[in-house]
This record gives C-alpha cells, structure tokens and sequence, in this order.
C-alpha cells in the first residue's frame, strides 16, 4: 500500500509539475475493464474449477505531456488487485496454492508480486525525442515496452482491451517491459504498399538494482549481458502485411528472470500452478540452479485484410540454451508456436473473431523426449459495440494439454486430460 500511495503521489506530482516547469501540454487518457468469469477443468472432482464470479475492476491511466514539437514525457499506470485474467509478473520468492515460487511468474503471497500486494502499479514511463538529431527517426528512453510480435501494443494490457477482438490473450502471450532506449522510423521501399516500420530496443534484459553493480542477490546485480529485441512490418501488397520480430536475452551469470514474459493466465497460472514443471524451464520460468539461459526468440506473421474482416497467421521458436543437457531441469529448451486467427464484422457495431494457438515442444534431454505434449487454446469471442468507446465482449475458450508434463511431470502418460480446461469470459471496457 505504502508503494502505491508513493506511485499515486509521483503521479499528481507530475501532473501539476509538468506545465509549471514548460509550456507541456497535458493529456491524461485512461481504459476501464469490468469482467466474470467461470472455468472448468476437465477432471472429476471440481476442486479447481472457478464459478462464474466477477474479478475485480481494472483502471489503466495514460498521461502524456508534449513538451515541444519534438519532445514528450509518457507515463502508464494501472490499478486492480485481481489475477484472474491476466498474467502478473513474480518477482520474488512466495508460495501460491502452497507451492514455493520462486521460479514460476504467477502471483502469491511473500515477496514483491507487483500490483497483488499494491494498489497502484507504474507499468512505463519514458521519455520521446522525436526527429532525434534530424535523422528522422524517434528515440525512447525509459521503461518501454519490448517491440516484439504479432500482439505487441494490441493485447488486452490489465484494464486496456480496447485494441483486442478478444477479452483475453492467445496461449503465449508474449509481452513486457524494460529499462532502456528504442530507436524507430519507417523506411521507403519502393514496391510496398505502405513503408517498412521498425524498432530496435536495447534493455537491461533482467532485475537491475540503481548503484549495485556486484550485490549479493540476483536481484541487485547487474552484470548481465544487455538484451536486444527488434520488430518490423511492412505492407508487402495491397491488404497484406508482414510481420516479423527477434529478441535475445542472456541471464546464465544472474539467473534472472528474462523481462519479456513468455506465457498466458491459461498456460502458467490456471494450468501449471500447481506443478513446478521442469520442462518449461526457460519458456515461462528461470532456472536459478544453472544460473539462468540464453534465450532466442523470433517471429514471422502474415495478416491479410478483406472486405469484411481479417485473417491473421503466425510461426515463432523459443530456444533457451544453458550450455548443459545433463538433467532434465538443467537442460536446454527448445520449443516452436503457432497461431491463426480472424475476424468477420457483420456491419460496425458487431463482429466475431476465433483463434487458434499451439506449442510444439522440440527437444530431448540426457535422450529423453519431453512428456510436455502439445499444447493448444481454440477461442472463440464476439463483441458489440455500446458505443464509441465502449465495447462488450463474450468469449470461449478451450484449453487442451495433449499430454501429461503439466498435471505430472513425473508421467510419461500421453494424455490424462486431468490440466483440460474451458472458460467463459465476459467482459465491459471502455476507454475515456
């Protein structure tokens, strides 16, 4: 609480500092979420099923002051206490559903687990040179959001859905946020149909504490390697655009947990929360034992824009190398993704969307093949706008484990549906 009032604090602060130190002009835009959810797993007893219940309202606030012409300050704030429907970064060591932690990404209680033990949470905040140095191109410095993927800036971020065609987001969900500077612009190209936009970050790429460059505890060191991500899009012909993104990370020294998250509420928190399984090292957790890995990603999609819709396909592999194969936990990992998804609008007030997302673990350890199986999540969501900046949404989602590494990794069972599990969602956003 006392970390909230803080943040809430520098946030008046800033507002009413802004035009007194500059010429600013101020904008505060925000995003409100009110949902109910039910989910069932597919086992027969429902001690783990979630009955239909309303999560707690999530507020997103965006303040933006233009400095200049060229020069603007950004802050991002959200307020909630629930997890139901997203995904919450760990950042400590604490017991969720009386299992330790301290490798895993969902919330619990006992260290810093972000907005579940605070009322107020800052998500960015940087700071814009736009035309730096009359290149044309625009610099970021601060805490941004990582350039990577087909969801970047279009996922339901906390109170914020209003860019989603669905309430929740697809099976990996990969988003987050680093100190650091992007540089972005748009190039020409001649036979496009529109220029080729891109962005190139350089970050911290794990937990860095300011002035601690040897302490004592991953969470003050500071020796990482940096990390790099970059995304670019292009109209390669009319209604077709290309996407394609490439990060790399390296926190074998710390062992820390990489800042882009890799996993959805479905995959790690209603899923594997109560089994701290070895075979996803390194897709949504760190592995302190081996200090850490080395991790690629990248990205290709196609997205292809009709009459009455769209349709979207995406093709991504993870590989997080340890350097080591001795052991299943120290092992490295290697896994491919895969998605669709589309839209159709029955006129501007209504539409429908699916989407289909896949996980194809693509590796052995010590010889032996994972027992991870392959894991998909089929949605099917359908909105209708209440007005121009409101929307309500229903959704459908279906999980299927395809395997039996997240229910017992102990198992080499090809499937005891025990982690199966669907959702209802429903949900109210409105921006303001």
């Amino acid at each position: 609480m006392k970390k909230g009032l803080l943040v809430l604090t520098a946030l008046v602060a800033f507002v009413f500092a802004l035009p007194i130190m500059s010429e600013a002009k101020i904008e505060i835009t925000g995003a409100a979420l009110l949902s109910a959810q039910d989910i069932d797993f597919d086992t027969t007893a429902g001690v783990l099923d979630e009955d239909f219940n309303f999560n707690d309202p999530r507020v997103n606030l965006y303040v933006n002051g233009e400095v200049s012409d060229k020069i603007s300050v950004t802050a991002k704030f959200w307020a909630s206490n629930d997890w139901s429907s997203e995904n919450q970064r760990a950042g400590g060591v604490g017991v969720f559903n009386g299992v330790n932690t301290s490798n895993t990404p969902v919330g619990g209680t006992g260290g810093n687990f972000g907005a579940l033990n605070d009322s107020v949470e800052m998500l960015r905040a940087y700071l814009t040179l736009k035309d730096f140095m009359g290149s044309g191109f625009d610099l970021k410095v601060g805490t941004i959001d990582i350039p990577y993927g087909w969801e970047y800036m279009m996922r339901t971020n906390n109170g914020d859905d209003m860019k989603n065609d669905f309430i929740t987001n697809s099976l990996l969900d990969i988003n987050g946020g680093d100190d650091g500077l992007s540089i972005s612009g748009s190039f020409d190209m001649g036979q496009t149909s529109t220029p080729l936009a891109w962005e190139l970050a350089v970050l911290n790429g794990g937990d860095v504490t300011d002035g601690n460059p040897s302490g004592s505890s991953n969470g003050s060191r500071s020796n990482d390697d940096l990390a790099w991500a970059i995304r670019a899009e292009v109209g390669v012909m009319e209604n077709l655009t290309m996407q394609a993104s490439y990060y790399t990370s390296d926190n074998r020294k710390d062992g820390e947990q990489d800042p882009l998250n890799v996993g959805s509420a479905f995959l790690v928190q209603n899923i594997n929360a109560n089994n701290n399984n070895g075979n996803l090292a390194g897709l949504v957790f760190t592995n302190d034992v081996v200090g850490g890995y080395e991790r690629d990603m990248w990205e290709l999609s196609a997205k292809y824009d009709y009459g009455q819709g769209y349709l979207m396909a995406m093709w991504g592999n993870i590989d997080a190398d340890t350097g080591s194969a001795a052991t299943v936990t120290a092992g490295n990992r290697e896994y491919d993704y895969w998605g669709v998804q589309g839209r159709y609008n029955f006129d501007e007030n209504s539409y429908v969307a699916g989407r289909w997302n896949r996980i194809e673990p693509d590796y052995t350890v010590s010889g032996v093949a994972n027992n991870l199986g392959d894991p998909e999540l089929w949605t099917i969501a359908a909105g209708y706008k209440l007005a121009d900046n409101a929307m309500v949404k229903a959704e459908w989602s279906s999980f299927d484990e395809d395997g039996n590494g997240f229910s017992n990794p102990a198992s080499t069972a090809t499937d005891n549906r025990k982690a199966d599990a669907d959702a209802l969602t429903v949900a109210v956003g409105v921006s303001f």
